[in-house]
């Protein structure tokens, strides 16, 4: 598969890798603590690692895209995570626990290097009617690759290593790279009108009101995200006297339900609305909100679900679409600086603790 479409595939198969990569090792974090002798706490903090290091250099990092090619950015960042993935395998084995958090740290860089790049690169590889639906479409493969590390984890550490978990989900981004290169080999991708952005172009996304009224919505949002995710398990075996196992494998169903709004959000706003994205967001927190207040009135374990997939379909039937979004307020030569700027306001709720990412 080459053109547009190829890239989504490549680029999506790169972030179901780097998803695991950043969720490692959750799944395994009792193996973490008694091979390093450590506390839940410090355990966490490899995990957590990436995503603080991608949110404290998210907007130069935005801003120095603006300024190069951003596919060779793509490039040189997918081969510096797998050389993370192997930095951290070896300094786990070693048990060198300072050095595994400066690899993952590393990760975090390539992190939102690899994000801020490859939704510009994507957006402007679409036509506009297609834009939205397609950054909805990439937008899944991130929480996708946490299932998957959450899955693959334990299976990868009962025939290697624990800590090769890093090299195989960093090493595996080349596979997605591999499909991304080659799908893009004779595509003449045109980043749009404008020369290379000035000191006030930077300054025109910082105080563009529109700018920030979408990293308002994407705070707001990945807040509601990480709150339903990190909380529901504990309420739903409080409220409705369910195990642990159970209520977690019911919260489940939050997440999962994104791989179909995430997309159609994006779908609606090209296709239904002609490229408008307010009505979608507008949608998204009307539903959100009565999706709440069923939660909190519900009855029965019947309707909490209900309720749950609701809330899960209208909470992230905006996600992929705000980075379409905010690119709509700004030139295109910054458009790396402003969805780096959404990126991080999002993320950000994220780093401040680690103890849903432990979960």
């Amino acid at each position: 598969m080459t053109g547009p479409w190829g890239l989504l595939l490549g680029a999506w198969v790169m972030w179901l890798f780097i998803g695991a990569y950043a969720i490692t090792p959750s799944s395994i974090l009792s193996v973490v603590m008694s091979s390093f002798g450590i506390r839940e706490a410090a355990a966490a903090w490899i995990i957590t690692m990436p995503q603080v290091s991608a949110t404290l250099v998210g907007l130069p990092i935005g801003m120095y895209l603006d300024r190069v090619d951003n596919r060779l950015a793509i490039t040189g960042s997918t081969f510096v995570l797998a050389f993370a993935g192997v930095w951290g395998w070896l300094a786990g084995d070693a048990g060198a626990y300072y050095w595994l958090l400066a690899s993952r740290l590393v990760g975090g860089i390539t992190l939102v290097t690899l994000w801020t790049a490859t939704t510009n690169v994507l957006s402007n590889a679409f036509p506009v009617s297609q834009r939205a639906t397609a950054i909805g479409v990439f937008s899944t493969g991130y929480p996708t690759g946490y299932a998957f590390g959450q899955f693959a984890g334990p299976m990868v550490a009962t025939r290697l290593p624990w800590a090769a978990t890093f090299a195989v989900f960093g090493v595996g981004t080349l596979l997605g790279y591999a499909i991304f290169a080659f799908a893009g080999r004779k595509l003449t991708i045109d980043r749009g009108a404008g020369s290379t952005p000035e000191l006030a172009d930077f300054k025109a996304v910082l105080t563009n009101p529109g700018v920030w009224g979408v990293c308002a919505l994407s705070f707001f949002v990945y807040m509601l995200y990480m709150v339903f995710n990190g909380w529901m398990p504990t309420y739903m075996a409080q409220t409705f006297d369910l195990s642990l196992t159970r209520s977690g494998l019911f919260t489940a169903i939050f997440p999962a339900i994104g791989l179909l709004s995430r997309p159609l959000g994006g779908a609606i706003s090209d296709r239904l609305f002609e490229q408008r994205r307010r009505p979608v967001v507008l949608v998204s927190f009307l539903g959100s909100g009565v999706a709440v207040v069923g939660l909190y009135y519900s009855a029965t374990v019947a309707l909490l679900l209900g309720s749950l997939v609701v809330a899960g379909f209208f909470i992230q039937l905006q996600i992929g679409l705000l980075y379409t979004y905010v690119q709509e307020f700004i030139a295109p030569n910054v458009a790396g600086t402003a969805i780096a700027i959404v990126s991080v306001v999002g993320w950000g709720p994220r780093s401040w603790d680690p103890s849903p990412w432990a979960r």
